[in-house]
């Protein structure tokens, strides 16, 4: 892991909870409107996870998930004064491109399969990013003004004005329990891309 960094990566609230809870492993990426190659792409393996409350809502995630997104709307912070609470180190990635994996990987995230279909079909290329992430919470938050404009649009990375520290942080979940997940998601696309 690195022992400071300036790159981090927008995402729903809820989704940061749901990741920092380990109740998934995963962020899922179309890529954002900005994106300077016009699709996403993974440009950094390590980054800080930036919550973001725009755009969220119920009929994106499933019931399970409800509670999540009530609790990072009510804990929306000020945004001169936005935490950055977790890192992250991209572990694996799958590219999705048929419609029937959608279904293979639905027990190992908290969006609705409405919402993953939308991203599936949206613009001209069909297909998902489906990153598997180590996430790890910092010994302490970071402040960044998350009003500036430099970290507003539809983009998955932001340059931070200022380095941080990932000294202290501590995992998530475990290595094994990691690896244990990632290793029952990958072998199902693993064996899929087999028959194909």
């Amino acid at each position: 892991m690195k022992k400071e960094n300036n790159i981090a990566f927008k995402e729903w609230a809820s989704i940061v909870n749901a990741l920092a809870q380990g109740k998934q492993i995963l962020i899922l990426r179309k890529g954002g409107i900005r994106e300077e190659s016009g699709k996403f792409q993974v440009e950094h393996n390590e980054f800080f996870l930036f919550s973001t409350y725009e755009h969220q809502n119920k009929e994106e995630l499933k019931p399970a998930a409800y509670d999540d997104l009530e609790k990072a709307v009510q804990a929306k912070p000020d945004p001169a004064q936005t935490p950055i609470r977790y890192y992250a180190q991209t572990a694996g990635i799958i590219h999705l491109t048929d419609e029937n994996d959608l279904e293979r990987f639905d027990s190992f995230h908290v969006w609705s399969e409405k919402s993953i279909k939308q991203r599936f079909h949206f613009g001209r290329q069909k297909g998902l990013f489906v990153l598997a992430v180590k996430v790890f919470k910092l010994a302490s938050p970071h402040f960044i003004a998350a009003n500036d404009p430099d970290y507003s649009g539809c983009k998955s990375w932001v340059e931070l004005k200022q380095t941080f520290g990932t000294e202290g942080s501590r995992p998530v979940l475990s290595e094994g329990e990691f690896e244990k997940r990632w290793q029952k998601i990958n072998s199902l696309f693993l064996k899929s891309a087999q028959k194909k």
